[in-house]
């Protein structure tokens, strides 16, 4: 998942390290011919929902690139059963170790899903969104999901026809390569080149790509370097990425069911997993038909053109304080990853917190150009003029 102004990812996903072939496939609902609308809450492309456990109600992410996790106030108070101890690796590729438990049940609009396992690790972060868990792919395997942005609604149904979709606009989905569900898409590039990559509602970003997966993309123009850069600023789960070399990139053309995306823009990183992330919504409507293994993306129009100016470094959150995360080539002898950002025109930064950030809208929104102040590791303060870039 990744928030504001690539401030953070905190997709979840399991490694494949695992004890027995354990599988998160388990559980589910025993309703037939059910349809069911939730409403939604979105905090900076973030999608919230409401569900239900032993009669109380709970916020939950809903994170199509995860499983299921529950907070650890909710494994005491569910007396959760242990199941497992998982493999886990966060959207950098960082590994830990978690528990897996069994969720009773769980009520979701007014569909009943029954022993669903789901995982422990819940990050310091999951506070700021006053979060109790996370709803993951593994208990949408077996139902049709469509998620509306413009209604903000999610439907849960079993009835592909109460939708009304259009087989123009499907694709296979295809969900069998983990042991979590995890809805992997394909998406068609310049010279029709395939590009298998996950949904992730977890990422607000409308694209994030690994450095692994260009290189396995033949030099064929479907992609162009624009520059090329150093730093950290990708928060997962596990802390944030090691500082390395990063790449600009833009796709000049992006097929995505019934609608072409021109001059999409998206920074690499060094590892981790690729998808599609929320941002897609904004363009129409995403159905992921778990059932019969069809994707389809229902878009308001045909082209979308999506390219943004982009500034000279990326922000991010270290320990706390608002600083530089990753700088671009051009402009690398102004500024240094990891020094704090004290100031934007003269606005005092030099308190934040990573809630702040996440809660907030993006902290250039809005602006072309703007004063940053930063301190180095002296402690000298510098005023910086910067100005988007149009690449």
């Amino acid at each position: 998942m990744k928030i504001i102004f690539n401030l953070c990812l905190l997709l979840i996903i399991c490694s494949g390290v695992r004890s027995q072939d354990f599988t998160y496939n388990q559980g589910g609902t025993s309703a037939k011919n059910y349809y069911q609308e939730i409403p939604y809450q979105t905090i900076n492309g973030k999608i919230f929902i409401e569900v239900e456990l032993h009669n109380k109600k709970y916020k939950f992410l809903f994170d199509t690139g995860a499983p299921v996790a529950i907070s650890p106030r909710l494994v005491t108070e569910l007396k959760a059963k242990f199941l497992n101890e998982d493999s886990l690796s966060d959207v950098n590729g960082v590994m830990d170790t978690m528990g897996v438990v069994q969720v009773p049940q769980i009520k979701i609009g007014n569909i009943q899903f029954k022993h669903i396992p789901a995982i422990t690790f819940f990050p310091d972060f999951y506070k700021c969104w006053n979060i109790d868990g996370v709803i993951g792919s593994n208990i949408l395997r077996n139902s049709i999901v469509s998620i509306n942005e413009a209604k903000h609604i999610i439907t849960l149904t079993d009835q592909l026809a109460k939708l009304k979709l259009s087989n123009n606009s499907g694709s296979e989905l295809v969900t069998n390569t983990s042991y979590q569900s995890n809805p992997i898409i394909s998406i068609v590039l310049k010279n029709d080149m395939i590009l298998n990559l996950g949904f992730d509602t977890g990422d607000n970003e409308f694209l994030r790509i690994s450095e692994e997966m260009i290189n396995q993309l033949p030099d064929s123009g479907a992609y162009q370097i624009l520059a090329k850069g150093y730093g950290a600023n990708t928060i997962g789960g596990l802390g944030l990425q090691q500082s390395a070399e990063k790449y600009l990139l833009r796709f000049p053309e992006m097929k995505i069911g019934n609608s072409l995306f021109n001059n999409v823009i998206v920074e690499t990183n060094k590892s981790g997993t690729s998808a599609i992330g929320s941002k897609i919504l904004k363009y129409g409507v995403i159905t992921l038909d778990f059932i019969h293994s069809k994707f389809y993306f229902n878009s308001t129009r045909k082209q979308n053109e999506i390219k943004e100016k982009q500034w000279p470094f990326v922000p991010t959150v270290i320990n706390d304080r608002l600083a530089i995360g990753v700088v671009w080539d051009k402009y690398k002898n102004e500024v240094k990853p990891g020094q704090q950002i004290v100031a934007i025109d003269d606005i005092d930064y030099s308190k934040v917190t990573l809630c702040d950030m996440l809660n907030r809208p993006h902290i250039l929104a809005g602006k072309e150009s703007a004063s940053i102040t930063v301190k180095d590791d002296q402690g000298s303060l510098q005023k910086i003029q910067i100005n988007k870039v149009d690449y």
